[in-house]
């Protein structure tokens, strides 16, 4: 099967998809051009010749401190201490790629497509760092998405959102970039 990766613009026509989830097929099929039409978001396909096998969007973001909820302020501090060792702890805001929307087809479920999604999108946030800074990869992730992104070593942010229908994740690719650096 010769599988291409295409990043999607509004002359191209989307192949068929169906991942089994309406509000991820419409996202694709109606609303992904305007999305990159308007500078909000940059959606890649998967496609071979007959369908779409899978699609991410994703877009500059920013960790917002005052956005996650803690269960105390002694939580948030150790929260934040953790990820940042160095007196740079005052940001309000740190540098991110957030994922928008990763869907794979029913076809194409269980084939490892998520994991090449996910290694292209944490290769690409480790490439931007050589342009602009960026730290984490964010997602809000679905429930039933949430087993693949902790496979993926995303961490959560909070037990408050535990019985939200999304929760929020991130990937701090500092070490990713340590380890290459020291390679």
């Amino acid at each position: 099967m010769n599988i291409k990766e295409k990043r999607i613009d509004h002359t191209m026509i989307i192949k068929p998809f169906d991942c089994g989830d309406e509000d991820l097929n419409e996202f694709l099929l109606e609303k992904s051009n305007n999305y990159q039409m308007e500078l909000l978001a940059t959606t890649f396909v998967f496609e071979d010749e007959i369908k779409t096998l899978a699609y991410y969007s994703i877009f500059n973001d920013s960790l917002k401190i005052e956005n996650i909820s803690f269960s105390s302020k002694n939580a948030l501090k150790n929260f934040i201490r953790r990820l940042v060792p160095h007196p740079k702890r005052h940001l309000k805001h740190y540098p991110a790629i957030k994922i928008g929307r990763l869907a794979i087809s029913k076809q194409a479920q269980k084939s490892g497509l998520g994991r090449k999604i996910m290694d292209t999108i944490i290769d690409y946030a480790i490439k931007q760092n050589e342009r602009c800074a960026c730290k984490f990869i964010l997602v809000d992730a679905y429930k039933d998405a949430l087993g693949f992104y902790e496979k993926m070593q995303f961490e959560y942010f909070s037990e408050n959102d535990l019985n939200d229908e999304t929760r929020q994740m991130y990937l701090d690719i500092t070490p990713l970039i340590n380890a290459q650096r020291a390679n």
